[in-house]
C-alpha cells in the first residue's frame, strides 16, 4: 500500500499540483520591491542616511547649555605626631563630603555655529547619495532580470537547435543506410548535434549563474518570471533631443547633486577651521557645597558664582593654520570630483541616448535578419532532403539561426536597459519607470527545477484543457489540503 501511494504521488503529482497550486510569475516591479527590502548594498545607504541625519542635533547640542553635577564623600583617618611644644599627638577620623552644580552656556562660538550650518549640506549630500543608490538598484535589478530572461531564451534556442539537429542526424543516418549520402554527412551531422548538446549544457549553467546574481540582490531564489512580449514598442526618447537630455542631467543627476553638496560642505569646513583663530565667550554659573572635619572641628562652605569666561587662542604651534590648509586642499579635491561627475553624467547621458536610437534600428534589423536566416535554414533543410545541400550546410545555418535569435532577444533587452540608463543619467529614474516596462511583460519565463520530467501521457489525455504545460509544474505544494484531497480521490 505504501509503495502504491508513492507511485500514485509521483505519477499524478504534477497534475494535482497544477490544479491546486498555480504559482503566479513575478514581474519586474515585484522583483524590485523584494530587492529594495533585501539588497544589502542599498540598505547600507539607507542606514547611512539615517545615521547622517543625526549630525544636526549633535551640532545643535554644542550651542545649548551644558549642565553638570558631581558629588563626593570621603572617609579620612589622620594620625598626627610632632616634637613642638604646641603639638598634640593623636588620631583623628572624620568624613568629608560635597557637591557641585555647574552650567555653561556658549555666548560666542563661531565655529560651532558654522558647524550647525554645515549639517544641512552634509544631510542633503547623504540623501542625494541614497537616491543615487536607489537608481543604481533599479538598474541592477533590471540587468539581473533581463540576464535571466536572456539565459532562458538561450536554453529554449539551444533545445530547439538540439532537437532540429537530432532530426537531421537521424535523416543523415537513414540516407547513409540506403546509399544516398556519404559517411561524412553523418559525421558532420553528429558533430553538429554534439555541439548543440554542449551548448545546451552551457546554457543551463549560465541560467544558474544568473539566478545566483539575482539572489545576491533579492536574497531569494525566484522560480518564475514574466517574459518580454513580442508587442514591445520601440519608442524614441522624449524629448527627442540629446542636448536637452544633457542639460537635464547637469541639473538633476543625483551624483552631481551629491557632489555639489559635498563641495559646499568642504567650503564651509574651510571657514570652520579659520574660525578657530577667533575668541570664545561662555556664560558660566556654579553652586557648590563642601563639609569637612579635622582636629580643629567641622567646617562647611557654600559657594555660588556667575560669570563670563573669555578664551583667546594665541598660539597652538601652527595647528589651526595647518588644518585650514588641509581644508582648502579638500575643497579643491571636491571641486574636481564635481567636475568629474559633470563629465560622467554628460557621457552616460549621451551614450544611453545614442544607445536607444541605435538600439531601435538594431532590433528592427536583427528581426529581419532572423526572418531571413530562418527562411534560409528551411531552404537548406529542403535541399539536404533532396540531396543538393550537405549536412555541413544544415549545421551552419542552424547555428546561424540560433545566433540570430540570441542577438535579437539580447538587443531588445539592451534597448530597455538603455531607456532606464538614460533616465538614471538624467536623474529622473524612479521605480514608476519599471511599471511601464512591466506592462510589456507576459508570464512566459519559467525557471523549472532540475530533474522534473514530463507527465505521464495517459495523465495528459485526462486534462486536455490544461492552460500550462504539465511538465512545468513542481512539487512545492504537496502539503496543501487540495493536493491531499486529490490524492485521496485516486483510491490509494
Amino acid at each position: 500500500m505504501i509503495l502504491r501511494k508513492c507511485y500514485e504521488f509521483f505519477r499524478y503529482g504534477s497534475v494535482l499540483i497544477l490544479l491546486s497550486c498555480k504559482v503566479s510569475a513575478m514581474d519586474l516591479v515585484e522583483v524590485y520591491a523584494l530587492a529594495e527590502t533585501n539588497d544589502p548594498k542599498y540598505r547600507q545607504t539607507v542606514y547611512s542616511t539615517l545615521a547622517t541625519r543625526e549630525v544636526r542635533p549633535q551640532a545643535r547640542s554644542q550651542l545649548l547649555p551644558n549642565a553638570n553635577f558631581n558629588g563626593d564623600t570621603t572617609y579620612n583617618d589622620q594620625e598626627i605626631g610632632g616634637s613642638g611644644p604646641t603639638t598634640v599627638d593623636g588620631d583623628v577620623s572624620f568624613n568629608s563630603r560635597g557637591y557641585n552644580v555647574s552650567v555653561t552656556q556658549p555666548l560666542f562660538r563661531w565655529d560651532r555655529y558654522l558647524t550647525l550650518k554645515q549639517t544641512d549640506s552634509i544631510i542633503q549630500q547623504s540623501e542625494a547619495e541614497q537616491l543615487s543608490a536607489q537608481q543604481e538598484l533599479i538598474i541592477r535589478v533590471a540587468e539581473a532580470y533581463f540576464n535571466i530572461l536572456a539565459a532562458i531564451d538561450n536554453i529554449q534556442f539551444a533545445k530547439a537547435e538540439t532537437k532540429s539537429l537530432g532530426r537531421q542526424l537521424e535523416q543523415a543516418k537513414q540516407r547513409f543506410e540506403v546509399g544516398l549520402t556519404a559517411i561524412t554527412d553523418v559525421a558532420e551531422a553528429q558533430a553538429g548535434f554534439d555541439r548543440a548538446i554542449a551548448d545546451d549544457i552551457l546554457a543551463e549553467a549560465l541560467l544558474d549563474d544568473t539566478k545566483e546574481d539575482m539572489r545576491a540582490i533579492t536574497g531569494e531564489y525566484i522560480n518564475q518570471l514574466t517574459g518580454l512580449g513580442e508587442s514591445m514598442p520601440l519608442v524614441t526618447p522624449d524629448p527627442n533631443d540629446i542636448e536637452q537630455w544633457t542639460k537635464t542631467a547637469e541639473s538633476q543627476n543625483m551624483i552631481i547633486i551629491a557632489s555639489k553638496y559635498k563641495l559646499e560642505s568642504a567650503r564651509q569646513q574651510v571657514n570652520i577651521e579659520k574660525s578657530e583663530h577667533l575668541p570664545t565667550i561662555d556664560l558660566v554659573a556654579s553652586h557648590g557645597y563642601n563639609k569637612s572635619g579635622g582636629r580643629f572641628g567641622d567646617s562647611s562652605v557654600r559657594a555660588t558664582g556667575v560669570g563670563v569666561e573669555l578664551n583667546v587662542p594665541l598660539f597652538q604651534g601652527g595647528l589651526i593654520t595647518s588644518n585650514t590648509r588641509e581644508a582648502r586642499h579638500l575643497y579643491d579635491q571636491s571641486r574636481q570630483e564635481l567636475e568629474e561627475a559633470f563629465r560622467a553624467a554628460q557621457r552616460d547621458t549621451r551614450q544611453a541616448y545614442l544607445g536607444i536610437i541605435a538600439g531601435i534600428s538594431r532590433v528592427k534589423a536583427l528581426k529581419q535578419a532572423l526572418v531571413s536566416t530562418e527562411i534560409a535554414l528551411k531552404a537548406t533543410e529542403t535541399g539536404f532532403e533532396v540531396g543538393t545541400r550537405t549536412a555541413v550546410d544544415v549545421v551552419a545555418f542552424e547555428r546561424a539561426t540560433l545566433e540570430a535569435k540570441r542577438n535579437h532577444a539580447r538587443a531588445r533587452y539592451n534597448y530597455l536597459l538603455n531607456t532606464l540608463r538614460l533616465k538614471q543619467a538624467a536623474g529622473t529614474l524612479t521605480p514608476e519607470d519599471l511599471k511601464h516596462i512591466s506592462a510589456w511583460l507576459k508570464p512566459s519565463a519559467w525557471l523549472k527545477p532540475k530533474g522534473l520530467g514530463p507527465t505521464e501521457p495517459e495523465i495528459v489525455e485526462l486534462f486536455p484543457d490544461a492552460t500550462l504545460k504539465l511538465e512545468e509544474t513542481c512539487f512545492s505544494c504537496t502539503g496543501a489540503e487540495q493536493f491531499l484531497q486529490k490524492l485521496a480521490e485516486t483510491g490509494s
